[in-house]
C-alpha cells in the first residue's frame, strides 16, 4: 500500500507535469515547432477562403494548396461570384498561371513564392516571421498570434499581417494583411491543413491539370465578350497629373479591343480586349510574378499587367507608373464610367 506522503509526492509530480504540459509556450519555441513541422514533412494539402478588398470591393475566393518536398506547389482559386478558376502551379518545368476556361497559361521566369509574401503558403507565413525587424508575440486561448510587418511588393497599402496559428498543431487559421488604418485588406481563413498527406502522381502537372478542369466545367467555360465598348470598365484611380486623351475602338476577329491613352505627369496606356479562348494548350512565355487584382491571378513585370476578367482581357503598360501604382490604377478598374 502506497503511503500517504508517497501518494502526495505523486500528486505533485503529476501536477507539475500537467502544468508544464499546459503551459503557453514561448515565441521561440512556437518558432521551432513551426520550422520543424516544415522540414520533417514531405507535403500538405490546405484548404480554406480568401478575401481580397478593392476600392470597397470583397472579393472571395475558395483556395486549394498542395505542396510537395523540395518544390513543389499548386494553389487553386476559384471566385465565388464569378465561377472563375485559376491555378498557380510550381513544378519542374516552371512556374505557371493556367485559366482552364481559356484554355491558357502563362509561364513565368520567376522565382516565386519566393519573391514576396503568399498569404496562403505555410512557407511564406514562416519566412515572414523569422524575417520580421519587429514581433508582437500573444498565446491567446485557441491560438497563438504573431503580428508583423507585411512585405507585399504589388501593394505598398498593405503595412501589417496577423497570423493566428492553432495552439495544439500549430497549423494556420486566420491570416489577416492590414493597412495603415488597421483595416483588414487581405484575409485567408483556412478551413483544413493536413500535414503529410498523400498526393498523387499529376497533381503536379499543367495538362492533367487543365484537362480535369474543364472536363469539371463542362458548358461553364467563360464566353468572351464581343461587345467590349459596351462593358467598358474605367479606372476609378487615376494618378495625380494624369489624364484620358484618347479612346479607340478596333474590331478584332474574337470581337473589340478598346485603347485608352492617359498623358501627363504619368503615362499609361489600358487595352480591354474580347478574351480568345486557345485552340491549342501552349504556355505563354513572360517575365514577371504572379500577382493578385480584383479576382483574378494577374501577370505583372516591371512595366505591363496583364490579366482576364468576365471574358475580358485586360492590358495595363506604362513607363512611368511603378508596380505599385500598376496594381492599384488595375485594381480600380470596376466603374463603368470615366473619372
Amino acid at each position: 500500500m502506497i503511503s500517504a506522503t508517497a501518494l502526495l509526492f505523486v500528486v505533485a509530480i503529476a501536477a507539475v507535469f500537467g502544468l508544464t504540459g499546459c503551459r503557453d509556450m514561448s515565441e521561440a519555441d512556437v518558432v521551432g515547432r513551426l520550422s520543424t513541422h516544415l522540414e520533417e514533412s514531405t507535403s500538405y494539402l490546405a484548404t480554406g477562403v480568401m478575401e481580397v478588398e478593392s476600392e470597397g470591393e470583397i472579393h472571395t475566393y475558395v483556395v486549394e494548396v498542395g505542396f510537395a518536398q523540395p518544390h513543389y506547389y499548386r494553389v487553386t482559386m476559384k471566385n465565388e461570384a464569378t465561377g472563375n478558376e485559376q491555378v498557380i502551379l510550381k513544378n519542374d518545368e516552371g512556374v505557371f498561371v493556367l485559366t482552364p476556361s481559356l484554355n491558357k497559361q502563362f509561364k513565368f521566369q520567376s522565382e516565386w513564392p519566393l519573391t514576396s509574401s503568399q498569404v496562403y503558403l505555410y512557407q511564406s507565413l514562416l519566412t515572414d516571421i523569422l524575417n520580421a525587424e519587429t514581433t508582437v508575440f500573444e498565446a491567446l486561448d485557441e491560438t497563438y498570434v504573431f503580428t508583423i510587418g507585411a512585405d507585399y511588393h504589388a501593394n505598398g497599402e498593405l503595412v501589417e499581417q496577423v497570423m493566428h496559428f492553432e495552439r495544439k498543431g500549430l497549423t494556420p487559421l486566420l491570416i489577416e494583411v492590414r493597412d495603415a488604418e488597421g483595416t483588414p485588406r487581405l484575409t485567408m481563413q483556412f478551413n483544413s491543413f493536413e500535414w503529410n498527406h498523400e498526393i498523387g502522381e499529376d497533381f503536379f502537372v499543367a495538362d492533367a491539370i487543365m484537362e480535369l478542369a474543364q472536363e469539371v466545367m463542362g458548358d461553364g467555360v467563360v464566353a468572351s465578350v464581343t461587345n467590349v465598348e459596351e462593358a467598358l470598365l474605367y479606372p476609378t484611380y487615376v494618378p495625380e497629373g494624369a489624364s484620358l486623351v484618347d479612346k479607340t475602338t478596333i474590331s478584332t476577329n474574337e470581337g473589340e479591343r478598346v485603347i485608352m491613352t492617359f498623358a501627363g505627369d504619368h503615362e499609361f496606356t489600358i487595352i480591354q480586349e474580347s478574351a480568345r479562348v486557345r485552340d491549342v494548350f501552349a504556355p505563354e512565355i513572360i517575365s514577371g510574378e504572379p500577382v493578385m487584382v480584383n479576382g483574378t491571378v494577374a501577370a505583372i513585370t516591371d512595366n505591363t499587367l496583364t490579366w482576364q476578367r468576365n471574358g475580358v482581357e485586360f492590358f495595363l503598360v506604362s513607363n512611368t507608373l511603378d508596380r505599385d501604382q500598376l496594381v492599384t490604377v488595375a485594381a480600380s478598374i470596376t466603374g463603368n464610367y470615366e473619372k
